[in-house]
């Protein structure tokens, strides 16, 4: 039942997507087909992960993947923009820097609205998104989209080398088919160092659960804390991880909970404070949920549950409602298996969020895979998969042919 449900909502937020895309009922909103396509990666994704370990790693489903990561990331490659938003906002931030200003209350970065123009404002990225490519633009001597283009796809080559790591056991070919979506699979925004610290996370979570050990833990959270200033898929992740260890019949699980979350919390702002912990969080998650001020400097991309909400007058309202459907998908992890959990509060923050966000797509498929091959390897067996041994699953058992 809990299948269809999920399969069910997400159908349900592409047929809204397709409604807005026909209609087209928000003055200044543009680009409507983004949060159908969303949609049904996201209903694509869910299904994947719905599937049984022989069936995710079987030949059809490995080579439509392979070929969806080919074909969107020489489209990809295709419509890159020499002066697109990206490369000049970045430049800014760097003039910013170099002339000893905070991008974060400068008020001298770009950002462009479609249709009227350049803005001038703040930077609205957390400040990891800053540091490694500013440090590739003081390598390189310049900065262009080149530039920008290599420094990402430098990056997401770390988290398919992770996920080789993760699972040696695997057939390199099996991951193989993975690594064009994650590698070229966003590369017109900068999503680059979420990916990485997806994978770092998933990677200590295996570790952990292969062998656990308390240092694991702090680890976790460190790098949880440092995600947490990349961009904001990790926040769903992480309040999904740490709800999910809650146990209801031992309270005492509470303190351990807020041990680490303290850790995360502590990571996050000790990377703000040169910057202005009130300045960043006012720039960037303040930013981001309220729409009138998001729409000052930015276009807006009206998403499957803002853009209802904007055409029905109710901007105002948006805020709480995203904030307690997330909530609510955070609540119910401890009833979910881990990874269930995870990708329910990331799929429910990518169908709340105040525009669509394809670039964390990778992501969410990245955990997708690290969930499968854990299942594979008998770590956390999804409903799924728990009729199969291990390594049955992909025909391993003593030689068998893989499939």
């Amino acid at each position: 039942m809990s299948k269809r449900l999920s399969l069910g909502g997400l159908i349900f937020c592409v047929a809204v997507s397709v409604v807005m895309l026909v209609l087209a009922p928000v003055p200044g909103g543009r680009h409507y087909e983004y949060a159908v396509l969303m949609a049904v990666a996201l209903t694509a994704i869910v299904g994947l992960y719905q599937a049984s370990p022989r069936a995710f790693f079987g030949k059809r489903a490995l080579v439509s993947i392979l070929a969806c990561g080919i074909i969107l990331g020489l489209v990809n490659f295709v419509v890159l923009k020499p002066d697109s938003e990206i490369v000049r906002t970045y430049g800014t931030v760097f003039e910013a820097l170099e002339n000893g200003r905070n991008p974060y209350t400068s008020g001298t970065i770009y950002h462009e609205i479609e249709g009227l123009g350049p803005a001038y404002g703040n930077f609205n990225y957390p400040p990891v998104e800053i540091l490694p490519y500013y440090l590739v633009y003081r390598i390189a001597g310049g900065w262009n989209i080149t530039v920008l283009t290599a420094a990402m796809i430098v990056i997401q080559a770390l988290p398919v080398l992770v996920l080789f790591l993760m699972f040696p056991r695997l057939p390199p070919l099996h991951l193989l088919a993975f690594a064009p979506m994650l590698l070229v699979g966003e590369i017109k925004t900068s999503a680059a160092m979420t990916l990485l610290a997806t994978a770092l996370i998933l990677w200590v979570i295996k570790k952990d659960r292969e062998a656990p050990h308390p240092v694991h833990g702090a680890v976790i959270a460190v790098l949880f804390g440092l995600g947490l200033m990349t961009k904001f898929l990790i926040l769903p992740l992480m309040a999904a991880y740490y709800a999910h260890q809650f146990d209801r019949k031992d309270l005492r699980s509470l303190a351990g909970i807020a041990v680490d979350v303290g850790i995360a919390i502590g990571t996050a702002v000790l990377v703000m404070a040169p910057f202005g912990v009130v300045n960043v969080l006012r720039n960037t998650l303040v930013f981001n949920v309220v729409l009138e001020d998001r729409a000052v400097l930015t276009t807006f991309y009206p998403n499957v549950l803002s853009g209802p909400l904007t055409w029905a007058g109710l901007g105002g309202v948006y805020p709480i409602m995203a904030g307690a459907l997330l909530l609510a998908a955070v609540l119910a992890a401890p009833r979910m298996s881990l990874f269930t959990a995870m990708l329910t509060s990331a799929c429910v923050f990518m169908v709340v969020a105040s525009t669509p966000e394809p670039q964390f797509l990778p992501a969410i498929l990245l955990l997708v895979v690290a969930a499968k091959g854990m299942a594979v390897e008998g770590l956390d067996p999804a409903p799924a998969a728990r009729s199969e041994p291990a390594l049955d699953a992909i025909g391993e058992r003593r030689g068998a042919p893989v499939v």
